[in-house]
């Protein structure tokens, strides 16, 4: 079967290493277009087509409906299978393959429906997660499932730790899935009961609420760190926060958000303990440890982050 893969994220790796081995033909690697970044304002592409770019695969970054057309036309896939796309598939395109669109989704849906699955199971606590491999139709994330796998979520796992274990899985299952497909097997509708939403995380949403418990900021770290990034003010400046634990070290922290150096840690009152910021990065500067920033700042009696 010629099989094509839309995706901008290296998540996809996997699920095209498993059509490479296979006997199926890799049609295409289909991508978000190329975005100005950095400074310079220098084109770059995804991390998807740099890498597919770097080993010679026939890559598409269409802008719009007929040129992603022309593309299937030419490239001539049977099926196309996302992962981490980064945008909606339209409508006039899901039934140009024979075999459709397959989505890889990072929930056991319909819990967590929208674009970040994981990192909303890490802040509500959940205890597991897993993987949904469903048929594309016009809803958002609401096709016919092929094929379901439960993943636990171990107590200190990050959003990209998960991330990739969990494509990791789903490049181990794909095959299995394309050749029930092939077979004519239906896919089952998914429930209505359960149904939850995972929308976009905005920046804003990333900023710390030092009156919250600890264990909600903890569980906000392990999913926004890397994207969009944890952060708080200190002093009017934003600054990005990493490496947060719980800390028992004595001190005298009373209001939430209040701050000191104690032993060498960056500590920080919440509302019903107290933690150590292991890293910060200052607005403009470099990452450094929270020691570090605290000596560099001074930090004065009863100073807080905002």
């Amino acid at each position: 079967m010629q099989i094509s893969v839309a995706s901008s994220s290296l998540l996809a790796v996997p699920i095209v290493e498993s059509i490479l081995g296979s006997n199926h033909t890799l049609a295409s690697i289909i991508t978000t277009p190329d975005t100005k970044s950095g400074r310079g304002q220098q084109l770059q592409g995804s991390e998807l087509s740099t890498w597919a770019q770097g080993r010679g695969f026939l890559v598409a970054k269409p802008t719009d409906t007929p040129t992603l057309n022309q593309h299937l036309l030419a490239a001539q896939p049977q099926l196309i299978i996302t992962i981490s796309y980064g945008k909606l598939v339209p409508v006039e395109v899901l039934h140009g393959p024979r075999f459709g669109w397959l989505n890889i989704h990072f929930s056991l849906l319909p819990k967590w429906r929208g674009a970040a699955p994981v990192q909303w199971a890490l802040m509500e606590g959940d205890t597991s997660t897993g993987i949904s491999i469903f048929k594309l139709d016009k809803g958002i994330d609401t096709g016919p499932v092929y094929f379901q796998e439960e993943v636990s979520i171990y107590p200190e796992e990050r959003t990209q730790d998960l991330l990739e274990r969990m494509s990791a899985l789903a490049g181990a299952r794909i095959l299995d899935v394309v050749a029930e497909m092939m077979k004519g097997v239906k896919p089952k509708a998914q429930p209505v009961a359960g149904a939850t939403l995972a929308p976009k995380i905005s920046k804003e949403m990333a900023k710390i609420d030092w009156q919250a418990s600890a264990d909600s900021i903890l569980r906000k770290v392990r999913a926004l760190e890397d994207r969009p990034g944890t952060w708080s003010l200190f002093r009017d400046e934003r600054i990005g926060i990493h490496d947060v634990s719980e800390s028992l070290a004595t001190n005298s922290l009373k209001k939430p958000g209040e701050t000191a150096l104690v032993d060498n840690h960056l500590l920080v009152r919440c509302s019903d303990s107290v933690l150590a910021i292991g890293h910060v990065t200052p607005s403009g500067k470099k990452r450094m440890s929270g020691a570090d920033f605290a000596r560099g700042a001074r930090l004065e009696v009863s100073e807080q982050f905002e």
